[in-house]
């Protein structure tokens, strides 16, 4: 009774206090990014002109095939292991779900080195499986469509997880009738599974599509070095090489804006009847696999390991061991001096600490953000409530480099009386900024599985409203906030493109740190960096996990 209460009064100072964060977090950066658009910076003029260019008309169409590229291969790995993980005895296996994590964490720009390095001429590719294989990959690799797939074998973990919810919500009952009545396995299909899959499948796409179209490692890596221009590589070159033009990088940015409000739209058109169920299922359905079954399925993991994880990670082993490049691996031609190298260097040990400590941060800002905004924001119909979640889930429908865009003209405006920019609170509210929808819609998952009649049932026990919310509300979202919180962190311990562009010019972080090196020609320490980096990164996920098992 006291939570109906609270929902039909007018919103509260909290709920203010919340909206104001949030416009000063997420609106006023893209609001900055667009009238910089229009306005121009500063001396300079707009550059709105320069977008119907062919030049710019042509790296417009570059990024949108090539992140219409991710989405088709993020499907094709991720649809085959959420159903397996869904409804067959493979989801015994967490393992797997640590696995699917691993690429996750692996630094964009990093996987592209790895697979750049293994597939060059006269590579491990061509030394393992002859020169005819080695040259199919490199051709494969050094093109679009290898950028997609190596682009996709990162951003397929978020589509996977989306899938495997979705399908483990489905209830077994409806399949089962379906079948008792006589529908065939192509009618159940195409009647029951594909319509509940469109919400959640468009929400993974939109995912994929906007982190694709804003991914900034393997485009300034991959990308350049076979020509291949997209809006990313573009902003890039605009704030960081001389002559710098902010006019002409927040036109550019503007273009990704409007791609991402624009897929953002067909998004919620193609969801408007979202068709699943949003509960709990207490029954799963399962598909029983035959001998023959069994192994199909385990190929199917094996080949979509070997793609995302082994050959990449293979390489950056190799990488961070080699002492000839030009010899094949052997014992007499690896040596694990590099690691003690990287550890001894001083900006290494530092980049390592501030990436840990500002990623922390920063994802523990975001988990309290969106806690305050499941809280105030969950079955609220006011407008008030109604645009808070909406600016908490803004950023995910624009790249990252337009909000680091939008953080450099806003905090670095010269009226400002006080400003975080050349400081690490810039990184920290740039990462909570990044983190925010995802941690938002993490606890929102758990919350909204709290029925209402429970917080009513202790209301009228005589609990208080922090009694509830302690003792009742934040115990079953936890898993929510954990998950929301992880994701963060393992995501601002490598995060490149705030990291890159944000930060104080005299501070180290990881993946700066590994781009650096690598571009100075130091590739054994760069790849032995990126493995103390992901090495620590899965040590953290594997904790958590084992934590919240033991919970259970």
């Amino acid at each position: 009774m006291t939570a109906t209460k609270v929902r039909s009064s007018t919103p509260t100072w909290r709920t203010y206090a919340l909206l104001l964060s949030l416009l000063v977090l997420v609106a006023a950066p893209l609001l900055s990014v667009l009238l910089t658009a229009v306005f121009g910076y500063r001396d300079e003029p707009a550059a709105l002109a320069s977008l119907i260019e062919p030049g710019m008309l042509r790296v417009v169409g570059n990024t949108v095939w090539l992140s219409l590229l991710v989405v088709l291969f993020a499907t094709l790995l991720a649809a085959p292991l959420a159903l397996l993980m869904s409804w067959t005895s493979l989801r015994r296996h967490s393992w797997i779900d640590v696995v699917v994590m691993v690429p996750f964490m692996t630094p964009p720009f990093a996987a592209s080195m790895a697979w750049m390095d293994f597939t060059r001429l006269g590579g491990v590719a061509s030394m393992l499986f002859g020169d005819t294989v080695g040259q199919f990959g490199h051709d494969f690799i050094y093109s679009v469509w290898g950028m997609a797939l190596i682009m996709a074998c990162e951003q397929f973990t978020f589509l996977y997880l989306i899938l495997r919810t979705a399908l483990s919500t489905l209830p077994a009952s409806t399949l089962e009738m379906a079948s008792v009545v006589g529908a065939s396995p192509w009618h159940r299909a195409r009647s029951i599974i594909v319509p509940m899959l469109v919400g959640p499948y468009s929400l993974g796409v939109l995912i994929v599509f906007i982190r694709s179209a804003g991914e900034f490692g393997t485009p300034v890596t991959l990308g350049n070095a076979i020509g291949y221009q997209v809006l990313v590589s573009s902003i890039h070159q605009d704030v960081t090489v001389s002559p710098l033009s902010f006019s002409q990088a927040a036109a550019t940015s503007s273009v990704l804006f409007t791609l991402g409000v624009l897929i953002w739209g067909l998004q919620q058109w193609v969801s408007r009847k979202d068709l699943t169920s949003g509960g709990r299922v207490s029954r799963l359905y399962t598909v029983a696999l035959q001998a023959r079954g069994k192994i199909g399925a385990w190929l199917v993991v094996a080949g979509i390991f070997m793609v995302s994880v082994l050959i990449p990670y293979f390489s950056i082993v190799l990488g961070s061991m080699t002492i000839l490049r030009s010899e094949p691996p052997g014992l007499d031609n690896l040596t694990f001096d590099y690691f003690g190298i990287v550890l001894s260097k001083s900006s290494a040990q530092e980049a390592l600490t501030n990436s840990a400590f500002l990623g922390f941060a920063g994802a523990t800002l975001a988990v309290l953000l969106g806690l305050a905004v499941t809280l105030l924001t969950l079955r609220n119909p006011k407008k008030t409530a109604r645009t808070t979640d909406f600016l908490a889930i803004a950023p995910d429908t624009v790249p990252g480099i337009v909000m680091a865009v939008g953080f450099i003209l806003l905090w670095n405006a010269p009226w400002l009386p006080i400003t975080p920019y050349g400081t690490g609170w810039v990184l920290i509210l740039g990462y909570a900024g990044l983190f925010l929808p995802m941690v938002t819609q993490n606890i929102k998952t758990s919350a909204s599985a709290v029925s209402p009649t429970v917080l009513e049932a202790a209301s009228v026990a005589g609990a208080s409203t922090w009694h509830i919310f302690r003792r009742v509300q934040l115990p079953l979202m936890l898993p929510g906030i954990i998950a929301g919180w992880l994701l963060a962190l393992l995501i601002g311990f490598r995060e490149l493109v705030m990291s890159s562009l944000i930060r104080p010019a005299d501070m180290q972080l990881l993946s700066p740190w590994i781009m650096n090196v690598f571009d100075q020609g130091q590739r054994a320490e760069a790849m032995a960096m990126t493995l103390i980096g992901v090495l620590s990164s899965t040590l953290i996920l594997v904790l958590v996990t084992y934590w919240q098992r033991r919970r259970i």
